[in-house]
């Protein structure tokens, strides 16, 4: 019996791990997708999402079997309670040519990087915190968040996704009286 093919990509759990060298480096170095883990490019699944829906990125499952784009998105629900809201979110700074990385250390949704910035090099400008127009925020969590950002040096910045699936963002800021 004929020993099935190794996949390039595959879901593992939350993330994508993507075991081609080729096709690792170029992600990584064209995009700025992903960080190395022992040698294998290691996807968010907010990245991996966002590449297979702009057709750069096939990706199976355990048993070999690609996931098309609309499956994976359910998944990625079943994984990640606020997925969609995050990825609403996360797409359209990618698109504007922000670079966000995930920010959970910091009890974030996303570290955002400036347009050109190199993570490692340069240190991200925002903690972003991502919300439904719906969902309420309380006074105790806002001042949290704020508190966090402001001591690592980072601006607080909240993504707002509204039933159309638009994001406004808001950036807070300090002010001494």
């Amino acid at each position: 019996m004929k020993k099935p093919k190794k996949q390039q990509t595959l879901f593992v759990g939350s993330k994508v791990i993507v075991s081609d060298q080729a096709m690792a480096s170029t992600l990584f170095n064209k995009g700025n997708f992903g960080a190395f883990v022992n040698g294998k490019l290691e996807l968010s699944i907010e990245e991996a999402v966002y590449l297979n829906e702009k057709k750069e990125l096939k990706i199976y499952d355990k048993a070999g079997k690609e996931l098309k784009f609309d499956a994976l998105v359910t998944l990625a629900k079943r994984k990640q309670k606020r997925f969609w809201v995050r990825y609403l979110v996360f797409s359209d700074l990618k698109n504007m040519g922000y670079l966000p990385k995930t920010a959970f250390k910091y009890g974030g949704d996303f570290r955002v990087y400036n347009k050109g910035s190199i993570p490692g090099k340069e240190h991200a400008e925002w903690i972003l915190y991502c919300s439904d127009e719906h969902e309420s925020l309380p006074l105790l969590n806002f001042s949290a968040m704020n508190r966090v950002a402001h001591s690592v040096r980072k601006r607080l910045l909240m993504g707002v996704v509204d039933d159309e699936g638009s994001v406004t963002y808001y950036e807070v800021n300090w002010v001494r009286m």
